[in-house]
């Protein structure tokens, strides 16, 4: 398994545009180079800055439709720039977004597909089995709502990608207590603050009381790598000062550009 994290923030940052520097764009990151989940107004500066290979993606993945993580023109720009002969690239989106939010160009008919999906549901995106849980982030749109994914790899490897979202509900706690986790991109929103905004995010106390109630489930084991994400420019520390603080619980604090092989 192979992650390259494109962009590691909340909504509160600027665009960086072509380089991103010492701070962060929209949260989303890249599977085995195949799979782009996540995919806001800032995903195409960072494919050009952290050199991803559009040809290659099969599929693109929203957890959520708000506006830092889904915007249809960038995955439009992401579908014109393959090749015409390429197999289309198929976007998976809350169904009721599917159908409201994502009606596709006459010009890339033949280049971007749009599957809908509700949480419950399991996806077949290619040899990857993905499904989806409820999250405890709303949208605010009626009918539309949030998923967190549990993916299976083709090389057996499970990944829990967590963005956005407070306390798991049941039926998504149930469901990570059963997996086998080798890699979890947690979400980090508000820091080490009890802010008021744990009513759809995390902070890291909370953070630790999770990965330890799936530690004494043995959905986490002693390899699995855990990555903090989606952290808010007004409510987190430093990079630097936080990694080491997060590194010493057994967090590592993703950037943008950082990739990671299993």
């Amino acid at each position: 398994m192979k992650i390259k994290f494109l962009g590691t923030g909340a909504a509160d940052w600027p665009n960086p545009g072509k380089s991103v520097g010492a701070g962060r764009r929209f949260s989303s990151l890249v599977l085995d180079d195949r799979i782009l989940i996540d995919c806001g107004p800032m995903t195409l500066d960072a494919i050009d800055e952290f050199n991803v290979d559009v040809h290659a993606l099969d599929a693109i993945l929203i957890g959520h439709p708000h506006g830092d993580h889904f915007n249809l023109d960038v995955i439009c720009q992401i579908a014109r720039r393959r090749d015409a002969s390429a197999k289309p690239i198929v976007l998976y989106i809350d169904e009721e977004a599917a159908k409201n939010r994502c009606t596709v160009p006459e010009d890339l008919a033949d280049r971007l597909q749009v599957k809908g999906f509700l949480p419950l549901n399991c996806l077949q995106v290619g040899d990857y089995a993905v499904h989806a849980y409820p999250a405890s982030h709303p949208i605010g749109i009626p009918g539309e709502l949030a998923c967190h994914f549990i993916i299976k790899t083709p090389t057996n490897e499970t990944m829990l990608y967590g963005l956005d979202g407070s306390w798991f509900p049941p039926t998504t706690w149930h469901a990570i207590q059963k997996a086998k986790l080798d890699i979890i991109v947690w979400e980090l929103t508000c820091g080490n603050l009890d802010d008021w905004r744990l009513g759809e995010h995390s902070n890291f106390g909370m953070l630790k009381i999770m990965a330890n109630a799936f530690k004494n489930d043995g959905a986490i084991q002693k390899h699995t790598k855990m990555f903090c994400s989606h952290l808010a420019r007004t409510l987190c520390p430093s990079h630097d000062i936080y990694a080491r603080e997060l590194d010493t619980f057994g967090f590592t604090l993703a950037k943008d550009g950082m990739e990671w092989t299993s």
